[in-house]
């Protein structure tokens, strides 16, 4: 690779957010996520799994990861789940001032639960990966990165 090649930011980010995957804790997915402040320095980072100490999908504790997805189809209702999101663990992580007006990167979409926390939290920005690259969206139109 030449310097000239160097990734943008966005791919950048979210191949740390692939790697913070392989620490999650599921059967059905494991998911990573990365915070960058407004100067993109890594703030914080996310995987999904039980809390400390609790046994978790893995070790076949979680009702939702022992079916299969036909039973359970992927997006579904998450309430037989004993994760914590990776989104989720990153905002109980991360301090208040790093999140405010930084940028999530997630290596699948945020689901219904964690878009609406990532944007109470004051993320500004937040980016997925996708089948054939990746997507962004800003939270809230009336904020500007610092």
């Amino acid at each position: 690779m030449k310097p000239s090649d160097r990734p943008s930011w966005d791919l950048w980010a979210l191949g740390i957010a692939d790697a913070v995957a392989a620490r999650g804790d599921c059967t059905r997915s494991k998911v990573g996520a990365v915070l960058l402040d407004p100067q993109m320095n890594v703030c914080g980072v996310g995987y999904n799994g039980t809390v400390p100490k609790k046994k978790g999908c893995l070790e076949g504790h979680c009702p939702r990861g022992r079916l299969t997805y036909e039973q359970v189809p992927a997006g579904s209702d998450y309430g037989n789940c004993v994760a914590i999101h990776a989104e989720e663990n990153l905002l109980i992580h991360a301090r208040r001032e790093d999140l405010r007006r930084g940028t999530v990167y997630v290596t699948r979409a945020p689901c219904y639960r964690c878009l609406p926390r990532l944007q109470a939290a004051g993320v500004f920005r937040v980016v997925w990966r996708t089948e054939t690259g990746y997507e962004a969206t800003v939270l809230d139109w009336g904020m500007k990165p610092c």
